[in-house]
């Protein structure tokens, strides 16, 4: 542990020595707890604790505390990194992927109102992509709220592009809301989707998929990455752009 290094055992105190006798012999379980606890496990006070961490050459617990983690987990901190670089390798995406956000940029230069609709953390890039095509000039909104009137919105409009956020393709609200403008006049429907044969993407007229493990919190909450997703909302807008 690298806090080893910094700690000359001649100048602790008494005090210092439950300290750091308990750090050294529970180094598993002290980057995940708080100073408090650590004094009460060590006999100790808080400020004790903290005097010592100082003592040994860091100026905060939280750097003290990172720097224990990242020794504690030692190649296997390395590893979750790279893997995290490696979810936008080629393979994640179709081999046509390049040749669809061509197609699809080809059709948003066109259009006259770009609907981004997601909910979750698919809402919030939704908004994230709405800014970012609004800046350069489209008329483009987020829709997280499904309870929002957006046909009337849309009506006696044309050329009219919906983009559609959805790790699952499965969302049922977010189907409800596409419904009502399937097979419409002067609709374009687009998925961004993590799985290509799901509802959302048959629906669809062009689907954008990536391939990102499913992740699920206590059943309910997903906890997938969605950084397939931004990094093709990203190209999608890029490639606008270039159009210029």
């Amino acid at each position: 542990m690298s806090f080893f290094e910094h700690v000359e055992l001649s100048k602790l105190s008494e005090t210092d020595r439950f300290i750091y006798n308990y750090l050294a012999n529970n180094s598993s379980k002290v980057p995940y707890m708080r100073i408090r606890e650590i004094a009460e496990a060590s006999h100790t006070s808080s400020t004790s604790v903290m005097r010592f961490i100082r003592k040994i050459g860091y100026t905060s617990f939280v750097e003290f505390r990172a720097n224990l983690k990242l020794s504690a987990e030692g190649n296997q901190s390395s590893q979750d990194f790279a893997n995290r670089l490696a979810s936008l390798r080629q393979d994640i995406f179709p081999k046509n992927i390049e040749m669809k956000l061509e197609i699809v940029a080809d059709i948003m230069l066109e259009a006259e109102n770009i609907m981004f609709l997601g909910m979750g953390a698919s809402g919030a890039i939704c908004d994230y992509a709405a800014r970012r095509l609004a800046t350069i000039g489209y008329n483009a909104f987020a829709l997280s709220d499904l309870s929002y009137p957006v046909v009337q919105k849309l009506k006696h409009t044309a050329n009219n592009i919906i983009i559609i956020l959805s790790v699952s393709g499965a969302t049922n609200e977010v189907i409800e809301v596409v419904n009502t403008f399937k097979n419409k006049d002067d609709f374009t429907i687009i998925t961004i989707t993590a799985d290509e044969v799901s509802i959302l993407a048959q629906m669809s007229n062009y689907v954008l998929s990536y391939q990102t493990p499913n992740i699920r919190l206590n059943t309910y909450h997903d906890m997938s990455s969605q950084i397939q997703a931004v990094f093709l909302v990203e190209a999608l807008i890029q490639k606008v752009w270039d159009r210029e």
